[in-house]
């Protein structure tokens, strides 16, 4: 075998191998470890979700797809240490949506046509850069989430979000601020009295502070159920009584009206 011969081959095997690491994307939509997509397009109506920490997801440029449903592209829930690369996310309600969770990492992904781009809910010290957003309605939408750093380029973002956090710009940011509901890793009970709280409930990642909304941009209806049964219609005793009036009341005036007709007959 020659020399470049063995390269090719070399080359060909590198290949094949890189091919065979990628992972379709589970039919169940969960992901707990780390894992590469396989470049494709996936109609994933119902979304992604990452269930386990330090999980890193790339999607080698793979496309998620919703249909333009109350749905979310990739849910992030409760957290931590969770990367997302090369994803693009399109025609979903949220693009992504990251709740209670931290040191989330997007970078490199593209959220296209989705209503609202990037959605955070509690959420703290998530980093968001090379980002690509083409949303329809805003490119971020936060409530209650502070000390993340969003790079979104020339795309507006609503100023009260900018004053907790970072916008298109990077910088040191302290999140050792007392009675916020909130103890980063970085902070201890001397700097932060919030990690006071944390270290009798060790169980309680962060504590909501505010009552989140729903993601659809409208107001939605609910339907109330009754579970209660029917209850049994009863009738009460004084209701006899009066029934037995009125057939007493009926039956009399039966018998006049017999006796009358009966005497008018003899009279003839």
């Amino acid at each position: 075998m020659t020399k470049q011969a063995l390269w090719i081959l070399i080359a060909m095997l590198l290949i094949s191998s890189a091919i065979a690491e990628c992972q379709e994307l589970p039919g169940t939509g969960i992901i707990n470890t780390s894992m590469e997509l396989c470049s494709d397009t996936y109609d994933a109506q119902e979304g992604i979700k990452i269930t386990a920490d330090n999980v890193e997801l790339n999607c080698g440029t793979a496309v998620l797809r919703g249909n333009y449903q109350e749905k979310i592209g990739i849910t992030i829930e409760n957290r931590r240490n969770v990367t997302i690369t090369r994803c693009n996310v399109l025609t979903y309600n949220v693009g992504v949506f990251i709740r209670n969770s931290t040191n989330v990492h997007l970078y490199d992904n593209a959220l296209l046509k989705n209503d609202v781009g990037l959605r955070m809910y509690n959420s703290y010290e998530n980093l968001i850069e090379k980002h690509n957003d083409k949303s329809l309605i805003k490119p971020v939408s936060a409530i209650n989430s502070k000390f993340n750093i969003v790079m979104l380029g020339n795309k507006n973002i609503e100023r009260e979000f900018c004053e907790e956090n970072a916008c298109n710009v990077y910088k040191e940011i302290n999140p050792c601020v007392d009675n916020d509901f909130y103890c980063s890793t970085r902070c201890n009970p001397e700097t932060d009295n919030d990690c006071k709280i944390k270290e009798k409930n060790t169980t309680q990642i962060i504590t909501p502070a505010a009552e989140e909304p729903p993601l659809k941009e409208e107001t939605i209806i609910t339907e109330e159920i009754n579970t209660k049964e029917p209850k049994e219609k009863t009738i009460k005793p004084r209701n006899f009584l009066v029934y037995a009036i009125f057939y007493i009341i009926g039956l009399s005036i039966f018998q006049f009206i017999r006796y009358v007709k009966k005497f008018d007959i003899e009279d003839m």
